[in-house]
């Protein structure tokens, strides 16, 4: 072999041995570490008792536990059929017809109701949609009170 085909023959094993020493160490094998904590299971928190409140007083005069009424306590009469009509203020001293509606009349004492009824044809029966408390249709507080006194002194069928 020539010096000529020597030099590069040594340059190459001297560049392969760089190499060499260039790649990453072997991986050693893993040294055994600490287990991971144990999971704690994630449930809610614990609860604690919440006092359940007592149900707040009607104002007196109002409605008796029991009838249908609005969020102040008043009882209603818009809305509910004869049959609602009946369980809430009692057996109507009068029904009468006053075309296109019914009439149904309660009362007690000096409190007088007509609730008006007019036919709903996708319920296919009768709903107050207006009323009178003592031939009057403004809501006040006396209206109110009358209404309650109808409903708490009703004779019931």
């Amino acid at each position: 072999m020539g010096l000529r085909n020597l030099v590069p023959a040594m340059s190459a094993v001297t560049l392969l041995a760089g190499c060499a020493l260039l790649q990453p160490p072997a991986a050693s094998p893993p040294t055994p570490s600490a287990p991971p904590p144990a999971a704690v299971p994630a449930g809610p928190p614990p609860r604690t008792a919440v006092p359940v409140p007592r149900s707040k007083p009607l104002p007196p005069g109002l409605a008796s536990p029991g009838l249908v009424t609005d969020g102040a306590g008043r009882p209603l009469v818009v809305g509910l059929n004869r049959q609602a009509l009946i369980r809430q203020f009692g057996t109507p001293r009068a029904e009468r017809e006053a075309p296109p509606a019914r009439v149904m009349e309660f009362g007690h004492e000096d409190c007088r109701l007509a609730a008006y009824l007019y036919f709903d044809t996708a319920r296919s029966d009768f709903y107050a949609l207006q009323y009178e408390v003592n031939d009057s249709v403004e809501r006040s507080a006396q209206a109110d009170r009358c209404l309650a006194r109808i409903a708490r002194n009703a004779p019931r069928p």
